[in-house]
Parts: structure tokens; C-alpha cells; sequence
């Protein structure tokens, strides 16, 4: 399972280590530094949206907060894009060739399905799962969710890689999709999906409840590929921040000033629709301000290199960058494991309840010291729970041996349950 979520930034570096054992790429400490703050922005912001209490809740600063958290899945969605690209367009001729790094992306994007629909089961009897009827309910075990949207959005390009075999026509149908995406949502989003089946209604637009439709949000994905072969961060893996941090700048710049001003030349020719999910103008407002970040952290890259702190740098920082950095990287290489289980801590399961169903950590009942206190402890958690299957990864065989027993145990109680 832990070997699935390194598709939530679309495939590692490591990936490309294992399909071509030659030398090991140089990792783009910039993009781990990127997943890394979408990680601690998706747990503090899950853990203050479920435990606060409605007074503190109605302070003014929470409605900021929930802005700032509203931006955790377009930077994991844009990041997997970026990565997809980094990757694939480096090495194009292996994820071309139908070969040992094509099956290993499926193999993720197909955990990544699996677990993203376990998570939304209410129960584990498989009996009891075919004899639910209730639409409602049946949509809500078929929600999109951020696993599956990426799963299959991924899916689509990797599948394209293989068919199409040209850079130009794969990035141009790529572009294309995301201009689908992002201009076509206010329309898309009116149109009734109830009339397709309930497991692809879904991924169409949140008329079923889905929170991570395809369509707008794929638009992130997709732009981050485009973004990716238009600045050439697939070239080569030495240094991509100095090449990259300034056109990440100047596209940031782009997509946050062109929005305003031309949003004072309307009316635009989309219908009544939900500015905030919907509109492309702010679609692109928020897509500035996600490169924006990345565009900083490759500055904060460019300078700590230049300060010594990074390789083999003997700068005054430098013991204490290779102490913290093994983690950073560490917390984005493992997003699965961590998005899953504090997902597990809070909500709970049907296997057991969650955080906010105890007593001491009753959900809409805490302050803001306690919410801070079980964000710190919460995340410490999912730390050393990411270094742990970190550790076991690294023991193939014991690792398959947990995977199928994983698995084993979900098929068992699924036959067996009542």
C-alpha cells in the first residue's frame, strides 16, 4: 500500500532508479520541500476542520484558514502532475516502451483506486456491500475522493505515453485536456450525472457528491505536465532549480495578475456557477499562487546550495540541512501511508472509531491549544509511522509479506463479515 501514494506526486525519482539501475538520479529538493508543506497544510488543516468548536470556528481568522487549507489539493494535484513530467520526460524511451516503469506506475495508480473506494466502505461484508440499494448511500461509497482522481487522471497520460510516442502530440492532447478542464467547468458542473452509472458519475462533476471530480480539478494535474515540458524540468536532474525558479516566477506572476485584469472586461459567456469550485479565472488565480510557492522553495533550493548547506557542502549549516532534509524528503516519499492513517486517527473506520469520536477528543468540541496540541502530536505520529514503512519497504521480501497479508485480512472479513 505504501508503494501507491509516491503517485500523489506522480512517481519519485526513485522510480526511474529502479527501472534503469544505472545510476541513481539526483532527487529536486524543491518538489520535496513542495509535498512536504502539503502534507503538514493536509494534516493541521483536517485535524482544526474536525476538532474545533463552532465558537472559535466564528473568529475571524478561521475563514482565512480554511482559504489557505483549500489550497492542500491543488498543490498534491499540480505536484503530481510536475512529478509525472519530471519523470516521464527524462527517460522518455522507458515509459514508452510498455515495460518494467509503465507496469509500476499502473501497479500504483491501481493501489491508489483500491484504497481511495476501502476508505469510503461502510462496511467490510461483501454480502452486505451488494444488497445497498439507497442511491445516496451508493454515492457516497462511489465518491471521488483525491486517490482515485489521481489514480485514474495519471492513468489516462500514462496510457496516452504508450499509444502516442510523440512528445509534441502527447503534451499538445495533454494541454488540450487541461484547457478542457479548467474552461469548460461552469458548464460542466450544471449538467445532471445522475443518469450514468454511479461508479463514473463521480468523475464527471459533484452532482453525486464527489469532491475531486475530474473536471475542474484534473486541470492542475495536467497544467502541472504542460508546465513541466514547457520549462524542461525533464532534462536534465542536476540543477533544475537554477533553470527553473525563474520561469516558475514569471508564470506565477501570470496566471495571478492575468485573471484580475481581465475579469474587469466582462461578462464572460459562462452560466451561473459556483465561483469558487467553478470559475476559470479563479482556477488560475489559485493556480498562481501554488507556483508561487514552488517558485520560492526553488529560490530557497538556489540558496542553499549556494550557501553549502546541501551535498556534500561544508557551509555552517550544513550538518544540520543533512539531518532535517532525510525527513522532509521521508514525509513526501510516504504521503500514502500518512494521508490514510491520519485519515484513520481522526475519522475513524468500520473497523474503529476515530479521534473525534472519544470522549477527550470529541469532534466540534476543542480549542484552539488543544487542536494545536493534537496537530503536533498527530503529525510526530505519522512520522515515525512513514520512517517505520520506510524501513520495511526496504525489506522486499517482508514487505510483500505484509501487502498480501494486507490484503488477505481485508478479503477475509470481506467474505466472512455479516
Amino acid at each position: 500500500m505504501g508503494q501507491a501514494f509516491d503517485a500523489i506526486a506522480s512517481a519519485p525519482v526513485r522510480e526511474e532508479a529502479a527501472a534503469r539501475p544505472v545510476a541513481k538520479a539526483a532527487r529536486w529538493l524543491a518538489l520535496d520541500l513542495f509535498r512536504f508543506c502539503a502534507v503538514c497544510l493536509m494534516v493541521q488543516g483536517h485535524v482544526f476542520s474536525t476538532l474545533l468548536d463552532q465558537v472559535t470556528k466564528s473568529q475571524g481568522w478561521y475563514p482565512h484558514h480554511s482559504f489557505v487549507h483549500g489550497y492542500t489539493a491543488p498543490m498534491f494535484l499540480f505536484g503530481a502532475g510536475l512529478a509525472f513530467g519530471y519523470t516521464t520526460f527524462r527517460k522518455w524511451d522507458e515509459h514508452t516502451s510498455g515495460g518494467f516503469a509503465a507496469l509500476k506506475r499502473f501497479k500504483r495508480y491501481g493501489w491508489l483506486l483500491v484504497i481511495g473506494y476501502l476508505l469510503h466502505l461502510p462496511t467490510l461484508s461483501l454480502s452486505r456491500l451488494f444488497e445497498i440499494d439507497d442511491p445516496e448511500r451508493l454515492a457516497r461509497m462511489f465518491q471521488v475522493d483525491v486517490l482515485q482522481h489521481i489514480g485514474v487522471s495519471l492513468a489516462i497520460c500514462q496510457l496516452m505515453v504508450l499509444f502516442v510516442k510523440s512528445q509534441r502530440v502527447f503534451i499538445t492532447i495533454v494541454g488540450a485536456m487541461a484547457a478542457f478542464c479548467i474552461l469548460a467547468a461552469p458548464w460542466v458542473w450544471q449538467w445532471d450525472a445522475s443518469g450514468l452509472p454511479v461508479w463514473l458519475a463521480g468523475y464527471v462533476n459533484a452532482s453525486g457528491g464527489s469532491i475531486f471530480p475530474i473536471v475542474p480539478w484534473a486541470g492542475f494535474t495536467y497544467t502541472g505536465i504542460v508546465i513541466a515540458y514547457a520549462v524542461g524540468v525533464g532534462g536534465s536532474a542536476k540543477a533544475v532549480s537554477e533553470r527553473v525558479s525563474w520561469p516558475f516566477a514569471a508564470l506565477a506572476a501570470f496566471f495571478l495578475l492575468v485573471p484580475v485584469v481581465l475579469d474587469r472586461f466582462g461578462p464572460y459567456p459562462w452560466p451561473d456557477h459556483n465561483f469558487w469550485k467553478t470559475n476559470p479565472f479563479f482556477f488560475f488565480w489559485r493556480l498562481g499562487n501554488v507556483m508561487a510557492v514552488l517558485a520560492t522553495l526553488c529560490f530557497v533550493e538556489r540558496g542553499l546550495t549556494r550557501l553549502g548547506w546541501l551535498g556534500d557542502g561544508d557551509g555552517p549549516g550544513a550538518s544540520i540541512a543533512r539531518r532535517i532534509l532525510p525527513w522532509v524528503k521521508l514525509v513526501g516519499a510516504e504521503s500514502l501511508i500518512i494521508y490514510v492513517a491520519h485519515l484513520l486517527a481522526l475519522h475513524g473506520s468500520v473497523l474503529a472509531p476515530g479521534l473525534k469520536h472519544t470522549d477527550v477528543f470529541a469532534a466540534g468540541e476543542q480549542g484552539i491549544v488543544m487542536a494545536i496540541w493534537v496537530t503536533v502530536l498527530l503529525f510526530g505520529a505519522m512520522v515515525l509511522l512513514a520512517k517505520g514503512w520506510n524501513e520495511l519497504k526496504k525489506q522486499k521480501q517482508g514487505f510483500s509479506a505484509v501487502q498480501l497479508s494486507m490484503v488477505g485480512l481485508i478479503v477475509f472479513l470481506m467474505l466472512t463479515g455479516r
